[in-house]
C-alpha cells in the first residue's frame, strides 16, 4: 500500500537530442529577438503616429483660434463700414436739399429764375387720348 505516485521527472536527453538543444535554443533566442525587434518597431510607429496626430490637432486648434480673431476683425470692419455708409447717406441727403441747391445756384453760379415762357412742364399735363391717326 505504500506506493507513492511517481513524479514526472524530465527524462535524460538522448545523445542525438543533446546536439539539437543548443540549435533549438539559439533559434528560440533569435525568434525572441525578432519578435522583440518587431514590438519595438510597432511601438515606435504607434508613438510617431500619436505624435503626428497631436501635432495635427494642435495646428487645427491654432488655425481655429486665428480664424476666430480674423472673423472678429472683419465684423468690426463691417460695423465701421455700415456706420460710414449711414453717415455718407445722411450727408448726401443734406447736400441734395432744394434750398441748398438754390442758394448755390443763385450765389456761386449767378443763376436766376427763368422766364415763364422758357419753362416746360414735364409730367404736369395729361395727354389727350387719341382715337385715330399717326402716333407722334
Amino acid at each position: 500500500m505504500g506506493t507513492r505516485p511517481r513524479k514526472n521527472r524530465p527524462k535524460a536527453p538522448a545523445p542525438s537530442e543533446a546536439k539539437k538543444k543548443p540549435a533549438a535554443k539559439a533559434e528560440k533566442q533569435a525568434k525572441g529577438k525578432r519578435s522583440s525587434a518587431r514590438f519595438v518597431m510597432l511601438w515606435t510607429a504607434a508613438v510617431l503616429a500619436t505624435a503626428a496626430a497631436f501635432v495635427v490637432h494642435l495646428s487645427m486648434r491654432f488655425e481655429t483660434v486665428r480664424l476666430g480673431y480674423e472673423v472678429g476683425a472683419e465684423r468690426r470692419e463691417q460695423r465701421r463700414l455700415v456706420e460710414q455708409k449711414r453717415l455718407l447717406s445722411l450727408e448726401a441727403a443734406t447736400l441734395r436739399e432744394a434750398a441748398r441747391v438754390e442758394a448755390i445756384a443763385r450765389g456761386s453760379l449767378k443763376m436766376k429764375e427763368p422766364e415763364p415762357e422758357r419753362v416746360i412742364a414735364i409730367g404736369g399735363q395729361q395727354r389727350q387720348a387719341r382715337t385715330a391717326g399717326r402716333v407722334r
